[in-house]
Parts: C-alpha cells; sequence; structure tokens
C-alpha cells in the first residue's frame, strides 16, 4: 500500500509549522531520540520499553503499510509525535482501526495530538474503516482525556490486565469511537476554534 498526500504543513496554535508524513526507515535516530527524551512517567504508560534500541529499530525496519500506518510530525527536523493506525484486513475485525499516538511535553496544549488525531482518522475513512478502537491504562489521565475530547467513550475496563514498564498491574481502558463522528468533531473544531491549528499553508497547488 502506498500513501499518499505526503509530506504536508500545519501550523500549530502557537505558529510553529511542523511537517506531516509516513515513518520512514531511516527514522531510527529520529525516533529513538524523539522516545528518550520523554519524561518517565509518560513511558511508564508505553505498551513496549521504548528506551530498548531493539524495539525501536524493529518498528522502523519492518514497516509495512498493509498492517499499520505510523505517522510522525516534525518541527525543525526533530520528530514531536509519534502516532500509529494498525490494520486488520482479515477476520471479524477487519472494520475497526487501532490508533495510539505519543506527543512530546514540549509540543502540548498546542493542537498537536489533535493533529495527529486527524490525520489517523482521515487515513482510517480511506480504508473503509468504521470503528476506531484504543487501548489506554486507566490512569493515564492525560491519554484518557484526549481521547474523550476526540469522542471515544470507555466501553470496558479490564482490572489489573497489564503490567506498566515498572511492572506494576494496571487496568486497561478500552476507548471506542466511530470514524464518522471523530472527522465530524474534528472538521467542527476546525470551522471554530481550532483553525489556526490546522492551516495548511498554500503552496499554489491543487
Amino acid at each position: 500500500m502506498s500513501i499518499q498526500g505526503y509530506p504536508k504543513e500545519a501550523t500549530l496554535k502557537d505558529g510553529r509549522v511542523v511537517t506531516i508524513r509516513p515513518l520512514a526507515n531511516s527514522d531510527f535516530d529520529k525516533l529513538y531520540e524523539f522516545f528518550q527524551a520523554l519524561p518517565e512517567e509518560d513511558r511508564l504508560f508505553l505498551r513496549h520499553d521504548v528506551t530498548d534500541p531493539e524495539v525501536v529499530g524493529k518498528w522502523v525496519e519492518q514497516i509495512n503499510f498493509d498492517r499499520a500506518i505510523p505517522l510522525v510530525i516534525e518541527d525543525k527536523d526533530k520528530i514531536v509525535a509519534d502516532g500509529t493506525l494498525h490494520l486488520d484486513s482479515h477476520g471479524w475485525a477487519r472494520h475497526v482501526g487501532h490508533i495510539r499516538l505519543v506527543t512530546a511535553r514540549t509540543h502540548r496544549h498546542v493542537g498537536l495530538g489533535t493533529l495527529i488525531a486527524r490525520e489517523l482518522a482521515e487515513l482510517a475513512a480511506k480504508q473503509d474503516l468504521e470503528k476506531l478502537q484504543s487501548q489506554v491504562i486507566e490512569d493515564n489521565v492525560g491519554s484518557v482525556k484526549l481521547f474523550e475530547k476526540l469522542g471515544f467513550k470507555v466501553v470496558a475496563v479490564l482490572k489489573d490486565l497489564v503490567k506498566d514498564q515498572k511492572g506494576n498491574k494496571r487496568n486497561l481502558a478500552i476507548m471506542i469511537n466511530e470514524v464518522a463522528d471523530l472527522e465530524r468533531i474534528i472538521e467542527n473544531w476546525i470551522q471554530d476554534s481550532m483553525i489556526p491549528a490546522f492551516r495548511v499553508p498554500d503552496d499554489g497547488v491543487e
């Protein structure tokens, strides 16, 4: 599968211009640096140990857009957000996509999380997906609030199902949203107060 329409630019609410593009095989150094810069409390809730270079290495070496579409957002050649739409082309959940996203602390509260969520929603719509799912540790309040802001609802909480990076058992929240609802919510933001965060500079090409 080829991913069309990238790279592209968008302007955050604070005026910074960022670039959105698919992850590339050459991105190991940038992606590893991004994860190492995350505070420990943020890495604690991630599914994988991103301090392990082998973990990050596999992600950039084994890119397969038929199974997962990873996007990154760059600010001045540094990755500041990472998001992935996971696909299941076969089986009874082939209409459901799974999304994960992480943003840098230096770029929060400026529309970055919403920006990458919008991109993932657009990709989901192009794949004819109907629903999006996110699995979030219940104690990760920031992520839960972001997904709730995007219209996701907690449909189940599985007690002590997962362990954080320190080995502590945590509850896993399963959050679901309709792709069409997410697109509508984000478009309403664009038309209202979020317009500056999503303005794509006009390059004269339609």
